[in-house]
């Protein structure tokens, strides 16, 4: 049965969740479609370290039975990435569920260097390369979208209830990885948000007949936008704290700004820091960090990953997952 657990998060908060010891999650009554988000595993291709991630998110997927498994980014940091991508993807296919991917600044290791190129005497796969085995996959989701948008894994999946009506979009864009000119990470280019913004009022147009009249959309990506930082200052805050300086984009985009004058995207959930685990409100979009399932490379307060509720009204909520080390259930937190 239930066992209700008080849990002390590392801000010195406390708040009530519920440990599910061998019973069937129940979601509301009133969800129609459930995203698991999962992010930075950073799997090392070492079977015996590698299974603890792997348990981790067996027992996310087993208590939630999600709809969607939604994976934002750094599946590995090795140079043997192609290795990792087969490893990944032969786990996540045999779920059976469908599962979406956008890719991390870690992935693809092509940075100066060419496909195919030997670093160490290792082949490195590039970004294509690994598209190309994602789309191979029976269950993945995932595709390499237009050609001619910056970043690869600019896509989108509708949601719908039980009558076939659009209900929500998932949209899922590449964030890139470094910005050499300007010493840091990278940012959505001009043309990943002219992308954005079309593919909003496209699926307006198709689902309501008026490119004005939005379906409501949640965003999924890896770095979090410079407006996470703001969020957490000036926003509402609903959940986790901040752990660590955000690693944001050295160059501040667009991309929030056309968000807002479209009004659809609800949401925006990402990964790459893996100490912070906040969520907050800013201008009536929630940006969320998603919690690190890493169990190799670095060490992080909470592993786990989140569970986004997107109900029938096209509203949502959110719930976050932790495994606790040596606990062979899963924390589940309440619906914010």
């Amino acid at each position: 049965m239930s066992i209700i657990t008080a849990l002390a998060v590392a801000a010195g908060a406390v708040c009530l969740t519920v440990t599910f010891a061998g019973k069937k999650y129940t979601p509301a009554e009133n969800t129609a479609y459930k995203v698991l988000q999962i992010t930075d595993v950073h799997i090392l291709n070492n079977p015996k370290k590698d299974a603890k991630a792997f348990k981790t998110i067996t027992e996310m997927v087993n208590t939630t039975h999600p709809d969607l498994i939604m994976v934002t980014g750094d599946i590995t940091s090795e140079k043997e990435n192609m290795t990792a991508f087969h490893t990944f993807g032969e786990f996540m296919e045999s779920f059976k569920i469908p599962w979406a991917f956008v890719f991390g600044n870690h992935e693809g290791l092509d940075n100066g260097h060419d496909a195919d190129d030997v670093v160490d005497g290792i082949k490195i796969a590039d970004k294509q390369q690994l598209s190309d085995y994602l789309e191979s996959l029976e269950y993945c989701v995932y595709e390499r979208g237009d050609e001619n948008v910056d970043g690869m894994g600019n896509y989108y999946r509708n949601v719908t209830d039980k009558n076939s009506k659009v209900i929500m979009s998932l949209i899922m864009m590449d964030s890139n990885s470094y910005d050499s000119v300007n010493n840091g990470y990278d940012h959505f280019h001009d043309n990943q948000v002219a992308w954005y913004e079309k593919t909003v009022k496209q699926i307006a147009k198709q689902v309501n007949g008026d490119e004005s009249r939005v379906v409501p959309s949640i965003a999924f990506f890896h770095i979090p936008m410079q407006e996470f930082k703001t969020a957490y200052d000036k926003g509402e805050r609903i959940a986790g704290a901040r752990l660590e300086k955000e690693c944001s984009p050295a160059v501040d985009d667009q991309m929030f700004e056309t968000m807002e004058k479209l009004g659809s995207t609800v949401a925006c959930f990402a990964g790459h820091d893996h100490m912070n685990n906040y969520s907050a409100e800013y201008h009536g979009i929630r940006l969320s960090y998603g919690l690190s399932c890493d169990h190799n490379i670095y060490v992080v307060p909470f592993r786990g990953g989140q569970l986004i509720n997107i109900k029938n009204d096209g509203t949502f909520t959110v719930q976050r997952l932790i495994r606790h080390r040596g606990q062979s259930t899963v924390t589940i937190g309440k619906e914010k």
